[in-house]
């Protein structure tokens, strides 16, 4: 393990503390979710940091997501962000719906915020069960510009390398940026799949695409039943409509509205993996079955939401990678660069933000000395983890796909959490394993990750072989393995 540095003094830079410097450094290609976070983590365990990202400029488009405790578990140590976090976040009940908009069942709590559940990650602060993904990432930009971290835009990474004992970011234009460790944070179809793994990873159409916008509530024109809904002033609220071979999410509050639904689409050249993929209000409408028979509020937000902005997103997975860095170890990937999720995991930005968490301190306590090694030990403590996520998100997705909309509180008791998910500190848990798992790597002595539930049994599976299981009845059954429980 690196030795303890000494500091000479102290460093504060917008009330966060700094670790001593490590002397690496470190360069952070997307500035996305995963990759702001890792710059910011990376700043304040020690290490030089900048950003590159191939946006001209910051780009506010996408809609709502939910990231759980767990990524927010290093949030206390920025109080500027917890000051803007508190201000933009929706606090929402969950309700199911059927989708001619009755309520299945009464509004509750999002799992880690029900009274008598185990303490979440980023206790005492309350996680909002839902955020704008565009607040999201504007907290975290501010927070990399109040370090003075440098972000670059329009910088479009081609290219990757490992070679004389740097990572190589080379760009369109054959500019060679160059650092101790890049982190690939560029999302689905990183081009370091191709240093990685010798090529990039096949995905495998789910048949379903998925098709998002939000708005504010400003934006609202000819909408009589929502103005109605926000005119009492009422909580914020994430409708969940569930049917045969489709979902809907709708999220409704004083300042931002969100829609999503999930359809069967075995087309091709639709849709695509691109937030620049968008379709217009009519072709949405005529994409839903029996739309007339929908809840009224859920078509008069389609009938609102802004046609330039109605992303038209195919579902695809990839089956869990086997590396997430290259041999040398000065090229790593995180969040959807390492490991994609279709939405009904619910938990993909949440898996992102804790890779960010996780390498950031395995850097600290590796140093430069063991950069590789720390690397290695990062995908060790995190891969089993994710891997089980994105398997939940298919189980998800075929439990609110059946045709039992008579039962859907047995549908909605059948989506897996447990405080294993929202308990988890990534940071913690790097302190507590590095050593052992370095000990693994070194010696073979026995390790065992406990960041998944308690008593589970890692099982190998691939996407292709999930799917046969769906056709045949025989899903996933997550109680069979371990304890999912929230106490």
């Amino acid at each position: 393990m690196a030795a303890n540095i000494i500091p000479k003094e102290t460093i504060i830079v917008d009330n966060v503390l700094r670790y001593p410097p490590t002397g690496l450094k470190v360069i952070v290609v997307g500035a996305g979710l995963a990759g702001l976070l890792a710059a910011a983590e990376c700043w304040r365990k020690g290490h030089d940091v900048e950003v590159l990202e191939k946006s001209p400029t910051f780009s506010s488009i996408g809609d709502i997501l939910s990231v759980g405790p767990s990524a927010w578990s290093t949030l206390h140590n920025y109080p500027s962000m917890v000051k803007e976090y508190v201000e933009v976040g929706i606090d929402a009940l969950m309700t199911p719906c059927h989708l001619d908009g009755r309520y299945a069942m009464e509004k509750f709590e999002f799992e880690c915020n029900r009274e008598g559940v185990a303490e979440h990650a980023a206790y005492p602060i309350r996680i909002v069960g839902m955020n704008g993904r565009a607040d999201v990432a504007n907290i975290l930009l501010n927070q990399c510009r109040r370090l003075g971290i440098s972000v670059t835009y329009g910088v479009s990474i081609a290219d990757y390398a490992d070679e004389d004992g740097s990572g190589v970011a080379i760009s369109d234009d054959g500019k060679r940026y160059q650092a101790d460790l890049i982190i690939a944070a560029d999302g689905i179809g990183s081009k370091s799949c191709k240093l990685i793994l010798g090529g990039p990873v096949r995905p495998v159409s789910t048949g379903y695409t998925v098709y998002r916008a939000a708005m504010t509530s400003a934006d609202l024109h000819d909408s009589p039943l929502l103005k109605q809904v926000l005119a009492k002033g009422e909580r914020p609220e994430g409708r969940l409509y569930l049917g045969k071979n489709r979902h809907i999410v709708v999220t409704i509050s004083q300042r931002l509205l969100s829609f999503g639904i999930t359809l069967p689409d075995e087309t091709s050249g639709i849709a695509q993996e691109s937030w620049s993929s968008t379709i217009n209000t009519e072709e949405l409408l005529a994409k839903i079955p029996d739309v007339e028979q929908l809840d009224p509020l859920v078509v008069e937000l389609i009938k609102n939401l802004p046609n330039n902005r109605i992303v038209a997103w195919k579902l695809c997975m990839r089956n869990p990678q086997s590396k997430w860095s290259s041999e040398g170890g000065h090229v790593v990937q995180v969040g959807d660069s390492a490991h994609s999720y279709i939405p009904t995991s619910a938990n993909g930005a949440t898996m992102a933000l804790e890779d960010a968490i996780s390498l950031a301190e395995c850097l600290r306590l590796g140093g430069k000395k063991d950069l590789a090694l720390a690397i290695k030990i990062h995908q060790m403590l995190r891969h089993q983890r994710t891997t089980l996520i994105q398997r939940v998100g298919l189980l998800n997705r075929a439990a609110w796909h059946q045709d039992r909309t008579d039962t859907i509180m047995d549908i909605v008791k059948l989506m897996p959490l447990g405080k294993w998910v929202w308990g988890h500190n990534p940071e913690r848990y790097v302190v507590d394993n590095f050593r052992k798992a370095r000990e693994h790597i070194e010696t073979g002595a026995p390790f065992e990750n406990t960041n998944l539930p308690p008593g589970h049994k890692p099982e190998t599976w691939t996407l292709e072989g999930e799917v046969e299981r769906e056709k045949t009845g025989h899903v996933f059954d997550p109680a069979a393995n371990g304890d999912w429980g929230v106490c």
